[in-house]
């Protein structure tokens, strides 16, 4: 009796332990389906190790509809290739999402045994596969591999971003799906490929262009009725003859300009509410050796004065401030949105720069300290703010500082400014230090005893 009262309980035990287990194990009672969706959120290396677990999950992974081959997270190039090659040769892959092929360390292709002949099929695989994310980035350099033909001629593509890769030469180019387009130094046959690559996609979106340029590409056309959203961060040779940039966009509604200048950079159609973030290389002093970015300057600023938005970074400010001592900018009568990043001790430059934007509505300063305190002071006293530009005494209704304000006396004055001198300014946002309290309050005192023109202005601490 009491041997079988325990080989009952041993059962019982056991009959438990076993249930416990499926119980715990509730992904394993998901759908194969749903079981790969989650396999494709993690790493291909932790998506693959979960074949171990039983002969179901054995071949799951190869289900997964999305792939990232990234040479940092395996150990060599055996092993990057066996995963790639086990995966695309594998019947069970129908469909791929989403395909990233990142090789970061550049001995993965100085090796002996290196053949890009398998990323290239990879990708021709991916393609068939009507693969809608591709994502593909070789080492810096590295001798940069040509994309398959495929690549450029995809029914199902959505997003391409290409990175240190070169394109392929072919006169035909379909990619009637895609809408997002990132090319990050990328080499170029010819001039007409990027041109051609663009105006072939009909739905195109978003496209970013950047990186060194290539010898054998310097005109860069973006032609398209279907861009909303284009960056150009290029880098040309101060002396790059011939280069050139042509943006006919006419649907356009934000445009990032990073580069220093090709020397003929034209903005043929564009709509007057477009997003302009401008970030214009300086470097250097206007001088005789460098009248080409001058003239490079003077055919470029009078395209873009009638935007409405726009964000000058602190480079571009620092040129601007070079260049106007040499010639006047153009007026930006337009202009309503205006946001600039400049040094404090840039700010004596500021009264005169608003000149430029008779009608300016909303001013965003992004003000950073350049000098000691001392030395900012010092400046200060030579500093002229008796100059009240147009803006001010007819249309800036809102001044927002984005920098904390300590007090200090280049800060202090140029608030001082805007409210002894804004007619219709109705809001003034100044962020305070937060781990300053004593600062805050003396700020704050001294603040309440300026004048303000504008019997409707509001400042507001943040």
């Amino acid at each position: 009796m009491v041997g079988r009262r325990k080989s009952k309980q041993a059962r019982f035990k056991g009959s438990n332990r076993s249930r416990r287990l499926k119980e715990e194990d509730r992904i394993s009672q998901l759908p194969d389906p749903l079981i790969c969706h989650i396999l494709s959120h993690l790493p291909t290396k932790e998506a693959v190790s979960t074949s171990v677990l039983s002969t179901r999950w054995k071949t799951l992974w190869l289900w997964v509809p999305s792939l990232e081959l990234n040479s940092r997270k395996l150990p060599d190039l055996s092993a990057f290739s066996c995963y790639g090659n086990r995966f695309f040769d594998s019947s069970r892959v129908s469909h791929i999402n989403e395909l990233k092929l990142i090789i970061a360390d550049i001995r993965f292709i100085n090796g002996d045994d290196y053949d890009s002949s398998c990323f290239t099929s990879w990708i021709d695989a991916a393609i068939k596969r009507k693969v809608q994310h591709l994502y593909v980035r070789f080492p810096l350099n590295s001798c940069l591999d040509v994309m398959p033909l495929s690549v450029c001629n995809s029914e199902s593509s959505v997003s391409l971003k290409l990175h240190l890769v070169a394109l392929p030469n072919g006169d035909f180019v379909s990619l009637p799906c895609l809408k997002t387009l990132h090319l990050n130094t990328v080499c170029y046959p010819d001039e007409t490929t990027f041109e051609r690559l663009v105006s072939s996609c009909p739905v195109l979106e978003e496209l970013e262009v950047k990186g060194s340029v290539s010898c054998k590409a310097k005109v860069f056309r973006v032609l398209s009725k279907s861009l909303k959203r284009v960056v150009i961060s290029l880098r040309f040779s101060l002396f790059h003859l011939g280069s050139e940039v042509e943006v006919d966009t006419p649907r356009l509604r934000f445009l990032r300009i990073d580069e220093n200048l090709s020397e003929r950079f034209v903005i043929t159609d564009m709509d007057s509410n477009v997003k302009l973030d401008l970030r214009l290389r300086s470097g250097m002093v206007f001088d005789k050796a460098y009248l080409s970015k001058k003239k490079r300057l003077r055919n470029f600023l009078p395209q873009i004065s009638k935007v409405r938005d726009m964000f000058i970074h602190l480079d571009t400010f620092k040129l601007l401030y070079e260049y106007s001592k040499l010639e006047s900018l153009p007026q930006f009568g337009c202009m309503s949105r205006l946001q600039v990043a400049l040094y404090y001790n840039h700010s004596k430059w500021l009264p005169t720069f608003l000149e430029s934007f008779p009608n300016l509505k909303f001013l965003i300063l992004v003000c950073y300290d350049d000098d000691s305190e001392e030395t900012c002071s010092e400046e200060m006293n030579h500093f002229s703010f008796s100059h009240v530009p147009q803006c001010l005494l007819s249309s800036l209704e809102s001044v927002d500082f984005k920098v904390p304000i300590r007090g200090l006396g280049v800060q202090m004055e140029l608030v001082r400014y805007f409210l002894k001198n804004s007619a219709v300014l109705k809001k003034l946002t100044l962020p305070l230090p937060y781990d300053a309290i004593q600062i805050q309050d003396d700020f704050v005192k001294k603040l309440l005893k300026i004048k303000r023109r504008s019997t409707e202005c509001e400042v507001v601490f943040l």
